[in-house]
């Protein structure tokens, strides 16, 4: 392991000690946006990250801090809170997600859900674990008992294709279809194997990239929609095994 690993882990679980003993409490939110909330403990969680991830003197894009860019290739991606909805109802499914990325390459990911204790992490070429236990995704090869996970950004064309696709994969694939409202631990459970396929469009790098990292390395395949390799620059993402992969991308590839 890193230091840049242990030191990101580290960051993760300081955070979410703090934001499990917020649970359940009476939060002071802030709108953003349309169906877009921040709270206080999601500020807090993030200035708890940045103070032990600063010592590094990489470049950071922090969804609630924004960019602060510094001469090292190297960039922080952090998601204080991924799945701020759940959070503010009370519902136990978010997790903080942090990401290292070297010019435009992901180089490892830490997801930590602070509520079941449990802490995801890979990098680059080491494969990827749960706890220190390593995980693997599912092996299925045909939509025979697959399901899949799914989740839009905010825009009207990403909602509209997130419907159309969702549509396609239900009704012609029979396919089941959930979104659970954080991305970040959705991809987790992708690189588990508890679920068999994720696919995302318009949201957000910080909301993926600690998750997709994870998901690689525990032998997901990275593509567009369209089956292509992914960049940094597509956010309309499609996680699963290589056959599963081609499979999904070739039923909607009429979509986007």
């Amino acid at each position: 392991m890193s230091s840049d690993l242990d030191l990101a882990i580290k960051a993760a679980k300081k955070a979410g000690n703090h934001i499990r003993k917020q649970f359940g409490k009476e939060q002071y939110i802030f709108k953003k946006g349309e169906n877009d909330y921040v709270t206080k403990t999601d500020k807090e969680a993030e200035e708890i990250i940045l103070y032990t991830l600063n010592k590094t003197g990489y470049s950071v894009l922090g969804e609630e801090t924004g960019e602060n860019i510094k001469q090292s290739p190297k960039k922080w991606i952090i998601d204080p809170i991924d799945g701020t909805i759940n959070y503010i109802k009370g519902v136990p499914f978010f997790a903080i997600s942090i990401a290292l990325m070297n010019s435009n390459e992901l180089m490892l990911g830490v997801v930590y859900d602070p509520i079941a204790k449990e802490c995801y992490w890979a990098e680059k070429n080491t494969g990827s674990f749960l706890n220190g236990k390593r995980i693997n995704v599912s092996k299925k090869k045909s939509f025979e008992g697959v399901v899949a996970l799914m989740t839009h950004g905010r825009s009207p064309q990403c909602q509209q294709e997130y419907l159309k696709a969702t549509s396609k994969l239900m009704l012609e694939c029979r396919m089941p279809v959930f979104n659970q409202g954080s991305t970040a631990l959705m991809l987790a459970l992708i690189a588990r194997g508890s679920y068999d396929a994720f696919l995302c469009c318009g949201d957000a790098l910080y909301d993926y990239a600690g998750g997709l990292i994870i998901a690689k390395e525990a032998g997901a395949k990275i593509s567009d929609w369209h089956g292509k390799e992914w960049d940094n620059s597509n956010n309309y993402v499609l996680v699963a095994n290589n056959e599963l992969s081609e499979i999904i991308s070739a039923g909607i590839a009429d979509i986007q």
